[in-house]
């Protein structure tokens, strides 16, 4: 394992590093560390019993692992990669405890600054409980939405299908190498192109893949627009009002030096 200085200025080669970097943040209670795993501006997201809402930013969650005395590192630990396409990658990681676990859904992109998790959603399970598989029809329909309001500009639409604290990462598009936007920036987008009559349908999306357990899924699209592939991969949550698309990554995975912002 490598020392905390060194893990936590080291530039991540590949997803897993990140993620396992991660790991030894929580278990070392290491903020350092923590920086060197997530991009600043990470948000997680998860829904307690009740089905409220939570988020916590960077800052709080350092001060959380270096105020956690004493320390309690997981019994295990385990990360599998469902996807990586170029400079995105979705992860699974899971992580046991004495009497519970977390199911851990991670948007990982390699950053100027190496590999970096930009967004995690998580659901706590308690002791031996299995989460019910989540139904993929209903997660089809808030993706077949989703590509609707795209067609159409609409950010009525869009919203629906969107938490509020929604952000979308683009990866080495034209906006930079690495860019957020909040879903309220995308909808803004879609009014202005709506309010000059134009057509979104040239574009075509397809849905490859959409799964997850409990309250957490995972979903991954594809789309061409004028010649050029893009791929989304989306964080989503099961809410008291269904399933929402909590966080996004996007970007051209085959070129991305050349790749234009035209999601």
């Amino acid at each position: 394992m490598q020392s905390s200085n060194a893990a936590a200025h080291a530039a991540h080669t590949a997803p897993e590093q990140a993620v396992q970097a991660y790991f030894n943040a929580s278990d070392q209670c290491s903020s350092p560390i923590l920086r060197s795993a997530f991009h600043p501006a990470a948000h997680m997201l998860w829904l307690d019993k009740a089905g409220a809402l939570h988020s916590r930013a960077q800052l709080p969650w350092w001060r959380t692992l270096d105020t956690t005395s004493p320390c309690r590192p997981a019994i295990e630990r385990s990360l599998r990669i469902l996807d990586r396409e170029g400079p995105m990658a979705l992860v699974e990681a899971h992580s046991r405890f004495d009497t519970f676990r977390f199911l851990d859904y991670l948007l990982v992109v390699e950053s100027p600054d190496g590999w970096l998790i930009v967004d995690k959603i998580f659901q706590r399970v308690e002791g031996d409980e299995t989460p019910a598989r989540a139904d993929e029809t209903e997660m089809r329909r808030v993706l077949d939405d989703k590509i609707r309001a795209a067609g159409e500009h609409d950010p009525a639409l869009l919203a629906s299908t969107h938490l509020e604290e929604c952000t979308y990462s683009a990866v080495h598009t034209k906006s930079g190498p690495y860019v957020r936007e909040s879903v309220s920036e995308w909808a803004a987008k879609y009014a202005a192109r709506k309010a000059r009559n134009e057509d979104g349908h040239e574009a075509k999306w397809r849905i490859l893949d959409a799964g997850g357990y409990g309250t957490v899924g995972h979903a991954k699209l594809e789309v061409v627009s004028r010649g050029m592939r893009y791929i989304d991969h989306l964080l989503l949550l099961k809410t008291t009002d269904g399933w929402r698309i909590a966080a996004a990554v996007w970007g051209n995975p085959a070129n991305p030096v050349h790749a234009t912002s035209e999601s």
